[in-house]
């Protein structure tokens, strides 16, 4: 059944492929019918003192509906490849950084539908109806564009080399003129003008037929060229001195720079809560406590720390079940054999609520199990457990998380961003609004998990806590989504513009980066807080030295380390808490 669905699919699937190839490939493909060609086609270009160009083609085309036979495609000439001549535009690269905006397309006079993006990689120009032939007879086209990103910047010079046609038309070219307009302070004597046709990458590779003509203006570089074959092209160089065209103060990010504005204001609007909220008050004087604080448990003590759950968590769980001799733990190759022990009801009933959770996750498959990294689907399990029973009894009364306006911030953001995608101009805009929204979503939850789990567990690493070998995946990881992030951020940047690329990115990085300064301890959690830092200096100045010599790595606990939960859960080194802590590395951070 499967291979006869496979055979039936198969026609349908590559009928479609060669469609899709036809529709994309150039135009170079067809083979004209007799008479088809492009009749007059005239291009001015007025260059801004802003090095902006404004381009305004109008051209003639004749159709007898074979060459135009899936619609009208005006390549437009600012691919790497249109810069044809390495001695002249330069060494062809994979974006030639030239961005335009389309302002005008008509079609004998009235305006056209007209979609621009990318085809046969090249960038191009759909006009009028897709996959409809262009009707028989002649058609003038006019298309006004503005270009960035054309002119040559020299150390001595500047200079505009322009393609007209560019090469992908096989059509011949009875007559073609360009027309260049410089800023008015600029004398036209002191610019070196050339002008060169021929097929891509020859140099005056012309037609016997084809000529040349420098046409005489006061105000303009112009030259006609008629008889040009077909995929040739009529090029010009202007060259001319300094100081007559001057960048833009915000260089490549000069267009669209007013869409920095979004993440600014999701910026300030972060900015009010904070002050709404008010940052957090530094604690009182912590005296020195001799004993945990009454009625929190070694997970609720590092919840409250640190305003949520992590492997260390889950050490601290486990330490406080051997301590309370709910099973033993040993040490064994590449991790711990947890052993469930015949523990007094009683005792059982006065675990803490995650503790008792935990105890029942370990041992319903048997009286052992095992802890090791590799087995992160079990260490997941575990910790979910515990934030569970954690958040139940301490969130909103310990620690006020505000999430709220964490989630109008990101809602806010992701309507600039739509909103920016839709509206979005520039050299290839295909596919803009989903990648843009891709970009948001995926970037916005890897950053938050990098914020708030990775960055602290890195900390936790630099601070010789252990788990440095652990870890590592996760940095490939985020390495990997890293650079996928930045390959699209290039993607916008090169079809949109470098300020849209840097507004997109600079939105998500907005939210990632306030997050963790929206929690904050209530009156009850900063009293707590005291009791626990009171409690941490206690076990730093005293104890640590005690729980060094008893608990050497790997070694049983027993009543004599009931401190030991909650060093580990307050980050107090001592060996046997930071082994067995190393190897919970795997289990999520929860924040």
């Amino acid at each position: 059944m499967r291979k006869t669905l496979a055979i039936r699919t198969f026609p349908a699937a590559a009928a479609l492929l060669i469609a899709v190839l036809a529709a994309a490939l150039p135009c170079a493909a067809v083979t004209p019918a007799p008479g088809e060609r492009i009749v007059r086609f005239t291009a001015d270009l007025t260059v801004h003192k802003d090095t902006s160009i404004d381009v305004r083609e109008e051209f003639v085309v004749h159709s007898e509906e074979t060459y135009f036979e899936y619609g009208l495609v005006r390549y437009l000439p600012i691919g790497s490849d249109a810069r044809w001549d390495d001695r002249l535009g330069g060494g062809r690269t994979d974006d030639s950084g030239i961005q335009i905006n389309i302002l005008e397309v008509t079609e004998d006079g009235q305006p056209v539908w007209h979609e621009q993006g990318s085809g046969g990689a090249y960038a191009q120009l759909r006009i009028g109806k897709f996959n409809v032939p262009l009707a028989r007879g002649d058609h003038r086209i006019v298309i006004r564009y503005t270009v960035e990103g054309a002119l040559g910047l020299l150390s001595d010079r500047d200079e505009l080399y322009w393609n007209v046609l560019g090469h992908y038309w096989a059509l011949p070219v009875d007559e073609v003129s360009v027309h260049v307009r410089f800023p008015g302070t600029m004398p036209m004597d002191q610019a070196k003008v050339e002008a060169y046709a021929g097929r891509r990458g020859v140099t005056d590779s012309r037609n016997p037929q084809t000529e040349i003509t420098r046409e005489e203006s006061a105000d303009a570089v112009s030259y006609r060229a008629t008889g040009i074959g077909p995929a040739q092209s009529l090029s010009v160089d202007v060259s001319f001195p300094k100081g007559f065209v001057t960048p833009p103060k915000f260089g490549v990010f000069s267009r669209h720079r007013w869409l920095l504005a979004s993440p600014l204001l999701i910026f300030l609007y972060y900015l009010i809560v904070w002050i709404r909220i008010g940052p957090e008050p530094p604690l009182a004087s912590v005296p020195v406590r001799y004993e945990p604080p009454a009625g929190h448990s070694p997970a609720a003590v590092r919840y409250i720390r640190t305003a949520g759950c992590d492997g260390r968590t889950l050490a601290a769980v486990l330490a406080q079940l051997a301590v309370r001799e709910c099973l033993t733990i040993e040490l064994e190759s590449g991790g711990y054999k947890l052993t469930k022990r015949n523990a007094d009801p009683g005792g059982e009933n006065a675990l803490a609520p995650e503790e008792s959770r935990v105890l029942e996750l370990l041992f319903e498959d048997g009286p052992e199990a095992i802890v090791r990294p590799s087995n992160s689907r079990n260490l997941n399990v575990y910790l979910l457990g515990i934030s569970g029973q954690l958040e139940k009894r301490m969130a909103g009364k310990y620690v006020a998380s505000h999430i709220g306006y964490m989630v109008l911030g990101l809602l806010a953001s992701l309507a600039f961003a739509m909103g920016m995608a839709l509206t979005a101009t520039g050299r290839d805009t295909t596919g803009i609004l989903f990648l843009t929204w891709w970009f948001f979503f995926c970037a916005s939850i890897i950053g938050l998990m990098t914020v708030m789990s990775l960055l602290p567990a890195l900390m936790r690493v630099i601070r010789g806590l252990g788990g440095a070998i652990q870890v590592l995946p996760a940095v490939a990881a985020m390495a990997v989504f890293g650079g996928a992030f930045v390959f699209i951020l290039r993607m916008l940047s090169k079809n949109v513009s470098p300020s849209y690329s840097l507004a997109v990115a600079a939105l998500v990085a907005v939210n990632i980066a306030w997050a963790p300064f929206l929690k904050r301890l209530t009156a009850q959690g900063r009293q707590a807080m005291r009791d626990i830092e009171g409690f941490r200096l206690f076990l730093e100045k005293a104890e640590r030295d005690r729980m060094q010599r008893l608990n050497a790595a790997g070694a049983p606990l027993d009543a004599a380390s009931a401190f030991v939960p909650y060093a580990i859960a307050l980050e107090v080194k001592e060996p046997w808490g930071d082994h067995l802590a190393a190897e919970c590395f795997a289990a999520p951070t929860t924040r």
